[in-house]
């Protein structure tokens, strides 16, 4: 017992937290083409759902930070983590396209604490050459919720319809916060949530951060690692379905889970990557360096999948694809935890908000194109683009970072 109550104990609850974040963003993704059919929606409606969570999310996060560098992280994550919860639940109330706009905008705002909070505490919590491997652990419920949201919500929509599936994964929430409040209540964890709050107003703060050349360096990876991210995390069971001639159902969800196994591996492979290879001898920016170009290889396989001949050789590209994208996720949060020391999660926002607004117009994109062109083409081979200049801009910022 005494060695879950080390330092990587937290990084377990921001995993699990962060589980429920992306189950219930996941949500409206696994079950859009039966929403698609009840409400009537086309591609192009379905594209303006995905993005206008980005949208809320990213301007949420631009002004998030400072309030988390100044609130106890304690209170303000598990309140947060209770607020999006419930705002998941509430989307089963909808009766039409307006009442998903509402509720999947407000889900953005509500979820727009979740990165800059937990990357603050790791970065707290955990010496540099560790960071990676802990961002890799709590990120790792992005693709931890994608492995399970088709078999779980697939499985209540199909047994109570596909309003219970949002109201089942919104009451998750209320399970983690009754285990948060007392495990962080723990005498260990006082001298964290008692770190000093900055005072003063934010805009000193952001006039710094933004006058960071780093800065601007990592927001280059930012806006063009977060798209691919979440176009495989929204777009792949309609691609599936559209693209693949499968119906939404079981064949559907074991090929996810299947395809998002490698995105969890990606995320945890990237930490201990970097570990691994410091420990023979290699600096940490030439360990970073190793990786990343590693995680985009992987990541521009996905101008392949369109060749592949065969539903099962679509699917394993997809999942070195998502390897990949969970490598170079983990390397970007710990890129964004290092361009300031002081104020981590107002730097966060700024980086997240930035990659979820490009990651919203990529959203509302694919669902454009793919509506007028009747294929994922386009947007497939975007993904492998987008990691080529991402690995560009990478080597930028370790080229200026500690070694």
């Amino acid at each position: 017992m005494k060695s879950f109550d080390s330092k990587w104990s937290l990084c377990v609850l921001l995993f699990l937290a962060t589980t429920l974040n992306y189950l219930d963003r996941q949500t409206l993704g696994i079950l859009a083409p039966l929403i698609q059919r009840e409400l009537n929606l086309d591609n192009a409606a379905l594209g303006w759902l995905f993005s206008v969570f980005y949208y809320t999310y990213t301007f949420a996060q631009f002004g998030i930070g400072p309030l988390l560098d100044r609130w106890n992280l304690r209170w303000v994550y598990g309140l947060a983590v209770l607020a999006w919860s419930a705002t998941a639940a509430g989307t089963a109330l909808v009766t039409g396209f307006a009442g998903l706009i509402f509720f999947r905008a407000l889900l953005g705002v509500m979820e727009s604490a979740n990165w800059p909070a937990a990357m603050r505490i790791v970065a707290l919590l955990l010496p540099p050459k560790e960071r990676t491997l802990g961002n890799g652990i709590f990120t790792s419920g992005t693709s931890v919720g994608a492995l399970i949201a088709p078999g779980l919500i697939l499985g209540v929509a199909g047994w109570m319809g596909w309003r219970a599936s949002f109201v089942a994964v919104g009451s998750l929430g209320l399970a983690w916060f009754a285990l948060w409040l007392p495990w962080t209540r723990k005498p260990q964890w006082r001298s964290l949530w008692k770190q000093p709050v900055i005072a003063g107003p934010a805009a000193p703060i952001y006039r710094e951060i933004l006058s960071c050349p780093q800065f601007w360096r990592v927001f280059c990876v930012s806006i063009l690692v977060n798209p691919c991210l979440y176009f495989n995390l929204n777009w792949l069971p309609t691609y599936f379905v559209q693209e693949r001639k499968l119906e939404l159902g079981g064949k559907v969800g074991w090929l996810l889970t299947f395809i998002y196994v490698g995105l969890d591996l990606g995320y945890l492979a990237c930490g201990t990557g970097v570990l691994a290879l410091t420990r023979r001898g290699l600096t940490t920016r030439q360990a970073r360096r190793y990786i990343f170009c590693a995680a985009t290889a992987l990541l521009a396989m996905s101008a392949a999948v369109p060749l592949a001949a065969t539903i099962p050789a679509a699917a394993a590209v997809l999942a070195a694809v998502n390897f990949g994208a969970g490598m170079w996720i983990a390397m970007y949060l710990t890129m964004a935890q290092e361009v300031s020391r002081t104020n981590v999660s107002t730097a966060a926002g700024l980086l997240g908000g930035s990659g979820s607004l490009a990651g919203a117009l990529a959203m509302w994109g694919v669902g454009n194109i793919t509506q007028q062109s009747g294929s994922f083409l386009i947007p497939l081979l975007a993904v492998a683009l987008a990691a080529v200049l991402a690995a560009a801009a990478g080597m930028m910022v370790t080229r200026h970072a500690s070694p």
